[in-house]
């Protein structure tokens, strides 16, 4: 097996200053326990905003049972949280929930393996044997727990602070008597931790393998509300109805701070619930930055979920200033399999690929530190094999120690790590951040300048370096070391001239660039496919693609090289076929896409991936393969909608006919981002923002046809040509689209979720979306009832200001994402009180829903805890649903449709089963009741016999898809 993974050192964190009032603490915590592994990611423009987080709204993790794979020492099948250093595991039902805390700076000092660092157990014993229902929200990075015995309902609400090593626990129970409740804190085995007490305070202090040199941390918690009991390693509460609860715990180390005892017990100490509730913002607001950045919309839902799932995980392992994820990410159970390494012959680099296309590149980088780190010891290693420059073994640890020092006979390790700094440099064109990684890919390639044979003929040899661990001698030319080696002297000719460096070593560089031994092939099934080396292995039945590594990440074939080496590719790509295999899926997607394999195979093996091959966490996994997975859907996906490797921009480069696709700020090499549709096997428009300037090469979308070009939106003429160059300035917007198009069509096309445009084909990818945004689709009528869909009866306006019900937009109130959402409001009297209003009008192009078509929306249905409008004690306002009319004049409430929760969709079936005061997530199944049907109309409906008095609430991020 061949793995890999890296660590970052964290910069020390500030003693924490105390201070007194809930705002104060709040600041001390603003102010101590972050770094900048916590800063806000730059804002993308306001369209791809808008169209990612409604987007990956529509998308969470659902489990109606516990989790059964926790501490098997690989992927975990848990709801999953974490800020990029603190990560954090949920298990177990409501009477015995584990939470299982991960630190990605717990490496043992002695065995140099990651450990686990603690464990936190809920229990609520009362509720033993209650029904199970969790949600991981992954726009909002939170787990949501329902759990339902008899006339109790107990809803929790966890997340990890984005900006804090937090996690945080809300507790609101409902119906029946009070509940006795507990957190017990123990450490990584499950054992009890030393402990003491400061106030309410629980603190744990920890240790991986021993306090003698190893790290130390400690988790320190408290319940805010009521009057808990701290005894020994426990916190207990007891809950009464209608109350709320939270439970924090801070983590630090003696990494992150000398002081870390003191200023973990101070984190929570003085905090309040007004303090939490800012940190609560601040934290949506990171995520729905994160969210900004990009955005992909597919006809296959399962894949476009699978790619916004990836992307969670990949935040919440990893961030600039702390250390990287190992092998398992921050997701320490137990002992990890391989040590939870850094395994460097591909492991490692794999899960940070997937940040690069996706415009995350903040995500990378953690990753460079452990491998900079390695240096010395990497130059030593090379010296007392008799070479020059550095080697690095397979498994790495971090500040230069390692667990497993084996060479496995290959030399490629280091320039398998060279990958992601060369790509990264290629992507961004940032020198700055090349100047920090160009000493290193020095060494790299003085160590291959010097092992490399030149033969009589003037073509470079690789000698004894096995593609495979442990292959034995002679193994000629590896093909991944070929793919690798091109990679490095191209990234150190292009990074030296950039940094004006070195003139004098280019030469060299390109010569062994040019004259490279030829990659390897073979005969097989009578096809020509790559080998794996030119002596030595050949063709390997195996879970490994190294056979095709030399195009990712070796980045050396594409859809621009010569067609005999395209088509060993694609032989390559259908011998192997990698799709599920247990080590392979990271790279081999991408690579099936960059040489044009048929793209109907991808995406169907990759729906395989996303439906079978993942856990609820939206985690691919496979045996023995752990976060490496997160690069499977997200740079397979992007390299079919966008290529840029062979510097020049082809869209929809390896796209299926008849299937229509979007996607927003794409990276692309040059440091574009790049968005672009296609609709009737058409391309739309291409937008390409220069973020570094430079110039613009684009492969002519429209073949044959001339290209209308706008700067900033000004009309600058019409280019034509196979490929296009256009100079560009920094924070320049390049649009092209096809002669006659006017900026504002591609400005409308641009903002329309998928299947809501024209000229679309329509089918299976037609859906509808709206967050009540500025660019979504907008109400069809505001405070308007339906009087042939359900009409309004007992119901007058809940205030002076309202003549009747209402259902119409509001920006700057309450929302789940974004500034604006749905407000609904009315007052209801006599026995039969009810109201539905219209909200948008599908009558023009119904949606079909077919056999699979799925609505959801969120909800926050209000009390009179947030509005003075709605009786103290009523839940009027959680007897509301959203509604549609069939094109039949059928209607969804009394089709006998029920939501997740088994509740019927009837909003007066609704009443008492949502949360008043917080974001409740709906959806239902639409094909089940009423499949092949056409959507009319889609309504807000409030409907409760014998209601009274004034309700109110929000709906926001409404879908059909």
């Amino acid at each position: 097996m061949r793995l890999t993974s890296l660590a970052r050192r964290s910069p020390a964190r500030s003693p924490l200053v105390r201070a007194t009032g809930a705002a104060a603490t709040a600041a001390a915590l603003i102010g101590t326990a972050l770094t900048t592994v916590l800063a806000q990611p730059a804002m993308a423009d306001t369209i791809t905003a808008n169209q990612g987080k409604n987007t990956v709204a529509q998308y969470q993790g659902v489990w109606n049972s516990p989790p059964t794979n926790l501490t098997s020492g690989e992927t975990v099948d848990a709801p999953e949280m974490g800020n990029g250093d603190v990560g954090v595991a949920v298990g177990g039902s409501i009477d015995n929930q584990t939470f299982y805390l991960g630190k990605n700076d717990f490496f043992s000092a002695s065995s140099h393996a990651i450990r686990p660092l603690g464990r936190i157990v809920l229990a609520v014993p009362g509720l033993s044997g209650a029904s199970y229902h969790v949600v991981q929200d992954i726009a909002h990075a939170q787990v949501k727990g329902t759990y339902v015995l008899g006339g109790s309902t107990l809803n929790t609400t966890s997340w990890v602070s984005a900006t804090e090593n937090l996690l945080v626990t809300s507790m609101t129970l409902s119906g029946g008597g009070s509940q006795n409740a507990s957190f017990t804190v123990q450490n990584g085995s499950g054992a009890a931790p030393t402990v003491s007490t400061s106030g309410s305070v629980l603190n744990a202090d920890v240790a991986a393998d021993g306090t003698t040199g190893n790290p130390l941390a400690r988790v320190a918690s408290r319940v805010i509300g009521g009057s808990p009991s701290v005894s020994g390693n426990k916190i207990s509460v007891t809950l009464q109805p209608g109350t709320t609860y939270t439970f924090v715990a801070s983590t630090l180390s003696n990494i992150d701070s000398s002081g870390y005892q003191a200023s973990a017990t101070s984190m929570v100490s003085g905090l309040a619930q007004a303090d939490v509730d800012a940190l609560s913002t601040t934290h949506q607001n990171w995520w729905a930055g994160y969210w900004s950045r990009s955005y992909v919309q597919i006809a296959d839902k399962s894949v476009e979920k699978s790619w916004y799932g990836s992307l969670y995980l990949l935040a919440c392992i990893s961030r600039g200033g702390e250390y990287a994820p190992g092998l398992w990410g921050n997701w320490i159970t137990g002992n990890m399999n391989w040590n939870g390494d850094y395994h460097t012959n591909y492991n490692y680099e794999a899960p940070f690929y997937a940040a690069l296309t996706t415009n995350h590149i903040d995500q990378m980088a953690a990753y460079d530190q452990p491998v900079l780190d390695w240096m010395t010891r990497g130059q030593q290693l090379a010296q007392s094999n008799g070479l020059q420059g550095v080697l690095y073994p397979v498994g790495i640890s971090p500040k230069a120690t390692s667990a497993d020092t084996n060479l496995h006979n290959q030399k490629s390790n280091a320039v398998n790590l060279a990958s992601d700094m060369i790509m990264r440099f290629q992507q961004t064109r940032d020198t700055t951040y090349a100047a920090t990684v160009y000493p290193y890919l020095k060494q790299v390639g003085l160590f291959w300048q010097n092992y490399l044979t030149k033969d009589s003929s003037g073509t470079y040899n690789i000698t004894n370096d096995a593609p495979q661990e442990d292959n034995a001698y002679p193994q000629t030319n590896s093909i991944l070391s070929l793919g690798l080696v091109h990679l490095l002297f191209q990234g150190l000719t292009d990074m030296s001239t950039a940094l004006n460096q070195d003139s004098g070593s280019r030469a060299t560089w390109q010569d062994i660039d040019a004259h490279l031994a030829p990659l390897p092939t073979m005969s097989r099934n009578n096809q020509t496919v790559f080998r794996e080396t030119s002596v030595g292995a050949d063709w390997v039945n195996d879970s490994n693609d190294i056979a095709i590594q030399a195009v990712y990440p070796g980045n050396q074939v594409g859809l621009d090289s010569d067609a005999t080496t395209l088509q060993t590719a694609r032989n390559t790509i259908d011998q192997l076929a990698r799709w599920h295999t247990d080590n392979a899926p990271a790279t081999f997607y991408p690579a099936a896409a960059r040489v044009g394999y048929n793209p109907a195979t991808i995406l169907s093996n990759m729906h395989t991936e996303a439906v079978s091959d993942s856990f609820n966490n939206l985690g691919i996994h496979h045996n023995g393969g752990g976060i490496e997975n997160l690069n499977v859907i997200t740079s397979g996906l992007d390299e079919m909608l966008l290529q840029s490797f062979q510097k020049d921009v082809k869209v929809f480069a390896d796209w299926p006919a008849n299937s229509d696709a979007k996607f927003g700020d794409l990276m692309a090499a040059g440091d574009f981002l790049v968005s672009s549709s296609i609709a009737g096997n058409t391309v739309q428009y291409v937008r390409a923002v220069s973020q570094s300037g430079g110039n613009l090469v684009v492969t002519n979308p429209w073949p044959g046809k001339s290209v209308q070009v706008y700067r900033n939106g000004a009309d600058a003429g019409t280019v034509s040509g196979a490929k296009i160059t256009l100079a560009t300035s920094v924070g320049e917007t390049i649009t092209l689209a096809q002669p006659g198009t006017s900026y504002a069509t591609v400005q409308t096309q641009l903002a329309q979720p998928l299947g809501t445009g024209t000229g679309g084909t329509g089918g299976t990818s037609t859906s509808f979306s709206s967050g009540f945004e500025s660019g979504d689709p907008a109400p069809s009528w505001t405070d308007t009832v339906d009087t042939a869909g359900g009409n309004s009866v007992g119901v007058t306006g809940i205030n002076s200001d309202s003549t009747g019900p209402q259902a119409g937009p509001r920006t700057g109130e309450t929302s789940h994402t974004g500034s604006s959402a749905l407000m609904y409001s009315g007052s209801a009297s006599g026995t039969g009180a009810h109201a539905y209003l219209k909200v948008f009008d599908l009558s023009a192009s119904p949606l079909n829903i077919g056999t699979a078509k799925t609505l959801s929306y969120w909800i926050y249905p209000q009390s009179n805890a947030t509005t003075p409008w709605v009786p103290a004690g009523s839940t009027e306002s959680s007897c509301a649903a959203v509604d549609m009319v069939f094109t039949d004049n059928s209607t969804l409430r009394d089709s006998g449709a029920v939501d997740q929760n088994g509740n019927q969709v009837h909003p007066a079936h609704q009443c008492g089963h949502l949360t008043l005061d917080t974001w409740n997530h709906v959806t239902v199944n639409l094909a089940t009741k009423s499949a092949n049907k056409q959507i009319a109309r889609i309504l807000v409906g409030y409907d409760h016999p014998g209601g009274t008095g004034g309700y109110r609430g929000y709906v926001d991020d409404l879908s059909v898809s």
